[in-house]
């Protein structure tokens, strides 16, 4: 069960190179929230019970519910309905996004370390490598803050990969998974949108102190 999830969160890394819409990027990110959820679920059975209460919370309320609800009303607010056009077509996208699960699943594959889980490596490095082609590929603000949560899904799926090894690593990626978000998702957008009307990283050229 825990591999089909694993597969299934690395096709939505292959979906999410393709959208534009930010109701898509939002579906997504919830949907992914859920998938981290079963899998914390049915990989983290030997924690305590305040651990894993704290670690399904985090994942079911805050990623599959939270999130996407806030980046919602965010979208609404803005009148924002499609990211700016990438620097790369949707097709080139898609290869890239491949190219890099391959890349992942070869380098974890020759790691041959006894306590790294394949499956979770290249789910996790996925993640990581495909927000960050997002941020780069896209110039809108709300696209960077949903491939940054990408960023962070895939930091909090390397961390269940240690999980039984060292708890304390998960219960501070949750930490800082909800102080991090909170504060750029709070603090960051709304303020910059206070001062512009187009949401384009480009009007951060104009920032004066």
């Amino acid at each position: 069960m825990v591999n089909f999830l694993i597969i299934i969160f690395i096709v939505s890394l292959l979906y999410l190179a393709k959208i534009e819409t930010f109701s898509r990027y939002i579906f997504i990110l919830g949907f992914q929230g859920l998938l981290l959820f079963g899998i914390a679920l049915f990989e983290l059975k030997h924690f305590d019970i305040p651990h894993l209460i704290l670690i399904l919370t985090e994942t079911l309320i805050f990623k599959a519910i939270f999130v996407p609800a806030f980046l919602k009303k965010l979208s609404l607010r803005s009148n924002v309905r499609r990211s700016h056009k990438g620097l790369l077509p949707p097709n080139a996208s898609i290869v890239i996004a491949l190219a890099i699960i391959v890349i992942s699943f070869t380098i974890g594959h020759n790691l041959h370390d006894e306590h790294l889980e394949i499956k979770y490596f290249t789910g996790a490095i996925s993640a990581l490598a495909i927000g960050l082609y997002l941020v780069i590929n896209n110039r809108d603000i709300l696209t960077h803050l949903i491939a940054y949560l990408i960023i962070e899904n895939g930091i909090f799926l390397l961390s269940i990969a240690l999980g039984n090894e060292m708890p304390m690593f998960v219960n501070a990626a949750i930490l800082l998974d909800i102080f991090s978000s909170v504060l750029i998702m709070g603090i960051f957008f709304n303020k910059v949108h206070d001062f512009f009307d187009d949401t384009n990283t480009d009007q951060l050229s104009t920032l004066k102190d």
